[in-house]
């Protein structure tokens, strides 16, 4: 069947640009929150170090990690600079090639083979939704914890004790409750798009693998001729 082979070579064509454009993801955010981390970005703004001066707003980020200056007549000056386009770039081309790459898996859901490649790619999006829910979890601390440690000035900006914290099972977030009704979620809410993602992507990727192995075990086989008479 060449038109599967063809299929499932370009899915590994795309699989390999996927693997590549998640890898600078990855880099980029690690070093927009390096930079961010030491640039006091707020502080050179506030001392007339960077902009143009006057009044201006504080915009914080945490994807990518990075604090921006916004200014009256609109001069935005970000802490990470092109590092965010660079960013925003490598997430547009890993999203293609991941949809693009798995349409095309489901496009040659055909025998045994398909069924394996699917079951792979479902154990791959299972695994990476488990690790990024237990970061989510791992970021906020043991539901026992006290409300004062759990919601730390430090984290939230908020200086002030939580009156009460709430957690939501999926996605998985923990919320600061304060007496006057301000909230903080401690959980980026990215975090919580890419939970529903891999949980999708897996559900899909499962039942394309199910598919596939019931294909395979209704098509006939063909039985090659005897040849060594």
């Amino acid at each position: 069947m060449p038109n599967i082979r063809a299929s499932q070579r370009d899915a590994d064509r795309l699989w390999g640009v996927f693997g590549v454009a998640l890898g600078a993801t990855f880099v980029a955010w690690m070093v927009s929150w390096l930079v961010t981390g030491i640039s006091e970005q707020d502080e050179r703004c506030a001392q007339g170090m960077v902009g143009p001066g006057g009044n201006f707003r504080l915009e914080e980020s945490s994807f990518p990690p990075h604090v921006s200056c916004v200014y009256e007549d609109g001069t935005t000056l970000s802490s990470a600079g092109a590092l965010v386009w660079i960013f925003w770039a490598a997430v547009v081309v890993l999203t293609l090639s991941g949809l693009g790459a798995l349409a095309l898996e489901l496009a040659g859901v055909r025998g045994a083979k398909a069924a394996s490649r699917l079951s792979k790619l479902a154990i791959t999006g299972a695994a990476a939704l488990t690790a990024v829910y237990a970061l989510a979890f791992l970021t906020t601390g043991s539901p026992k914890s006290d409300p004062l440690q759990t919601c730390s000035a430090f984290t939230t900006g908020v200086y002030e004790r939580a009156q009460s914290v709430h957690r939501t099972p999926f996605p998985a977030q923990t919320t600061c409750v304060y007496a006057d009704g301000t909230t903080y979620d401690l959980v980026p809410g990215w975090m919580g798009t890419l939970e529903w993602t891999l949980l999708a992507a897996t559900f899909v990727c499962a039942a394309g693998a199910v598919r596939a192995g019931r294909y395979a075990d209704t098509t006939p086989r063909v039985v090659e001729p005897d040849q060594s008479r």
